[in-house]
């Protein structure tokens, strides 16, 4: 019988993820699985908030902006974590509540290709700019490219996204560079405990 810091409760040794090494119990499965799905709902509540706000600033433009309005908070959430990897690209912020997703070119629609990972303050900044590849540079725009690549990938092989763009949009190719892993790793090689997705070129 183990007692549980969660809820208070003694329990039998099978309700604990134990291990040899442990130095203490801790709390039992019960409690770390309400503890899990409790993340999971404040993640989510984050990242539906997000999807509003960038709705409203697409709303805003008034240029029949439609992909993000077919996306979802899951969508979103792992356009955020594995592309972006949840932190601004420019100062690696990590507060989801202070990041947001802004068009990375203000003159074309919202979109997994065309957007940025910000701080709200940097997002301000980052609007005004009319062409931001000047602005940052050959070096950190690869960077943000290689991203849009990744983006593109993955989220137009969806049906609610494949169908929307061989209607709408006309196909462009995006080149993966062939020194992508140094583009991302700023010159230097991939440290060995980065998985990268697939780089596979976008036909």
């Amino acid at each position: 019988i183990y007692f549980c810091r969660g809820c208070g409760d003694y329990l039998p040794s099978t309700d604990f993820e134990l291990t040899t090494n442990a130095r203490s119990i801790g709390r039992c499965r019960k409690c770390k699985n309400l503890d899990s799905e409790g993340r999971l709902r404040e993640d989510f509540s984050r990242y539906r908030s997000l999807l509003h706000s960038i709705r409203s600033t697409e709303e805003a433009f008034n240029d029949n902006s439609r992909i993000i309005f077919l996306l979802t908070e899951a969508d979103l959430r792992y356009l955020a974590e594995n592309i972006w990897g949840a932190q601004s690209v420019l100062s690696q912020w990590e507060d989801t509540y202070d990041l947001t997703l802004v068009r990375w070119n203000r003159r074309q629609e919202w979109s997994p290709w065309n957007c940025v990972l910000l701080t709200n303050e940097e997002a301000r900044a980052h609007s005004k700019l009319v062409k931001p590849e000047e602005a940052y540079g050959p070096v950190f725009t690869q960077k943000i490219k290689y991203r849009h690549i990744l983006g593109k990938q993955y989220f137009s092989s969806m049906p609610k996204l494949s169908d929307y763009m061989s209607k709408n949009l006309q196909s462009v190719k995006m080149p993966l560079p062939s020194n992508a892993e140094k583009i991302m790793y700023g010159g230097v090689k991939k440290p060995e405990n980065v998985v990268l997705p697939p780089l596979t070129e976008t036909q």
